[in-house]
């Protein structure tokens, strides 16, 4: 279950920041704005739930913490997909099934 929720995690990291800096080349090619808002939701959500990813397996409480307000960031701008939040909420659960398996051992 770990192995595949680190890779689910870098995965949904990794579609956040490329939709991100997609997006970023859209609005800086048609002079539209927001970029603050897609840029920051999309590639600093991606950022945080990679490193949350990262951090998860030695530090578990700054890993959620991290990866939750990742994707948390990256479930508005995504919203429209459908699939995107839901997967990003299911990385939030599992995750932190995990911390609490952690947390619940001797």
């Amino acid at each position: 279950m770990r192995r595949w929720s680190k890779w689910f995690g870098l995965s949904m990291g990794g579609l956040l920041v490329i939709a991100g800096i997609a997006e970023t080349v859209r609005l800086v090619a048609t002079g539209d704005g927001g970029f603050g808002f897609w840029f920051g939701s999309l590639v600093v959500g991606g950022v945080l739930v990679i490193m949350g990813t990262v951090l998860l397996p030695r530090h578990p409480v700054a890993g959620f913490v991290l990866s939750s307000l990742g994707a948390l960031a990256g479930i508005l701008p995504t919203m429209w997909t459908i699939v995107v939040p839901l997967l990003l909420i299911t990385l939030v659960v599992v995750n932190g099934m995990q911390v609490a398996t952690r947390h619940a051992r001797p």
